[in-house]
């Protein structure tokens, strides 16, 4: 059987110092029949020259000035001719082999619309390893309070694209996590235990920066999928802004304890050393709260 096609769309934007190995971690797994697209937006530093350097192996690229990620990413896909998706942005990577994974996983389904996420490593600028995120069972539950699916390592059939429809551009921090809630309506999803991804952390990236804007932009998708529960425990974090900031340090603190002492007692001692979740509201509890900060 011939392997299925496969759609890969990198946006970028002034990312040139990472672009060139995100598009090599890509075309370097020499996957024979490979639909990648790059789309930039317009940079103003060296990307355009990355991108030349490259332009034969890629199906499709352009460079000027758009709406933002998510319309670039929706873009591309629009031209893609794969019956396999996925998006890569231009500061992440993906690790040799995954395509060929990711065909092999999917190629029995290619006409359902079936969702395939994997694990992920986080790294720093360096290239230190960070943490390696296993990929953990599917639980709409769990994915209706806080986004578990590191979407560098997500891809799904053409068939799931056209039965969830766009991403929704009016978002710029939370359309993954936005559109795999409108898929878990109408898709199946399939856990790859491989790593499939690295995950870029560094200065400049987005979840890292986003601050107030993301927080609000999450509390809109909880508001629109989530049940009143999430949504309350979301307002509650919005309108504390002590709390956003202490939550994946409790966390942290915590997993640190954890190590020395039992995980009742390691929990205990990091809520210890954040303020805010002394004392709560009623209706709020740090159980969801702790689920909220993604950490695990």
């Amino acid at each position: 059987m011939a392997d299925p096609a496969i759609s890969i769309v990198t946006p970028s934007f002034n990312q040139g110092r990472y672009l060139g190995e995100t598009i090599d971690s890509i075309l370097d797994q020499a996957y024979p029949s490979l639909d990648y697209i790059v789309m930039d937006g317009g940079s103003a530093d060296q990307s355009v020259d990355v991108i030349r350097a490259r332009q034969e192996r890629l199906a499709f690229w352009r460079s000027h000035p758009d709406h933002g990620q998510a319309a670039a990413i929706n873009e591309g896909f629009a031209r893609a001719r794969g019956a396999i998706f996925g998006w890569l942005n231009s500061d992440d990577l993906h690790m040799n082999g995954t395509l060929h994974i990711v065909a092999d996983m999917l190629t029995g389904c290619v006409e359902e619309a079936v969702v395939l996420y994997g694990s992920c490593e986080l790294f720093r600028d360096n290239g230190s390893v960070i943490e390696r995120r296993s990929a953990v069972p599917f639980d709409l539950n769990r994915l209706q309070i806080t986004d578990f699916l590191d979407q560098p390592s997500v891809f799904f059939t053409r068939a799931a694209w056209e039965r969830v429809g766009p991403l929704d551009d009016s978002l710029h921090y939370a359309f993954d996590w936005e559109w795999f809630l409108r898929a878990s309506k109408v898709c199946r999803f399939l856990q790859c235990d491989k790593i499939l991804s690295r995950y870029r952390i560094h200065a400049q990236h987005k979840t890292g920066t986003g601050g107030l804007r993301r927080w609000e932009e999450m509390s809109e998708v909880v508001r629109r999928h989530s049940p009143e529960e999430v949504v309350r425990h979301y307002q509650y974090l919005l309108a504390c802004p002590d709390a956003r900031w202490w939550l994946n340090k409790r966390m942290r603190l915590a997993q640190l304890f954890q190590q020395i002492f039992s995980d009742t007692i390691g929990g205990a001692m990091g809520t210890v050393c954040a303020p805010p979740f002394w004392h709560l509201p009623e209706g709020i509890s740090r159980a969801m709260l702790w689920e909220i900060s993604g950490i695990r």
